[in-house]
């Protein structure tokens, strides 16, 4: 009975380290995302009728209201678009992020396809500590009939730097971001009232190109984006790199 009693206590002390360490496995990490989008719709001429460019500035919090199903005017503090990316560097998703709820609550776009090529700086470390990727990335429809993401496509490059010991992606002090080809591939960050917060930490840039139908106040547009700036700023999750 006794070595039945040891046997059981050894087995539940294995079960529950196991545990442990499967809640430590880092599999995804989130960071605060803000995006300034130029956009093109169809407008018509008010004078000749004809069909003409209407060019509009979107912002980060526009997407977040379509895909909440709210009108684009509306004001928000808690809900803010942010990046998800796997530690895989396989899997991205633009994500509507709740600061009270601290979690993902809705999916914008996320990828069909994601390709990287990676750079280890330090020859002594365990891996590469950053990367460039180009990802293919599929609107997801969300919001409601009135307001909303229908469908839509984002090609979407950029660089992240990432943990050599673990393959996450993480931010780094902005003073120590640099990257001598952002001038040459148009990744630049930009003032956004979206993030009032400081920018001390950044994970990296992106850019992109894509088209969006979307809804909005009852009418259904198509939104071609001809240039999209995304700056990938601080973890928002309280996971470890």
């Amino acid at each position: 009975m006794k070595a039945r009693y040891w046997i059981g206590i050894a087995t539940i002390a294995i079960a529950a380290a196991a545990t442990v360490w499967a809640d430590s496995i880092v599999i995804a990490k989130t960071f605060r995302t803000t995006a300034r989008i130029y956009a093109v719709i169809q407008g018509t001429d008010g004078l000749t009728g004809k069909p003409q460019y209407d060019l509009e500035l979107l912002a980060g919090h526009d997407l977040v209201n379509l895909a909440l199903g709210t009108s684009l005017d509306t004001a928000r503090s808690n809900e803010v678009l942010a990046l998800e990316v796997d530690c895989a560097s396989t899997q991205a998703s633009l994500v509507v992020y709740d600061k009270a709820a601290d979690s993902n609550i809705a999916v914008i776009a996320t990828s069909s396809s994601f390709d990287t090529v990676q750079q280890q700086d330090d020859p002594t470390a365990g891996g590469a500590n950053r990367e460039r990727f180009v990802a293919e990335m599929d609107i997801q429809a969300g919001g409601d009939a009135t307001n909303g993401l229908l469908d839509g496509k984002l090609m979407v490059s950029g660089r992240l730097h990432l943990n050599p010991n673990t393959g996450c992606p993480r931010a780094i002090p902005v003073k120590l971001d640099k990257d001598k080809l952002d001038k040459q591939l148009g990744d630049i960050d930009f003032k956004d009232s979206d993030d009032t917060d400081r920018i001390v930490l950044r994970a990296g840039h992106g850019h992109a190109i894509g088209v969006l139908d979307i809804v909005t106040d009852g009418t259904t547009n198509k939104v071609l984006v001809p240039h999209m700036q995304l700056s990938i700023r601080r973890s928002v999750d309280t996971q470890p790199d």
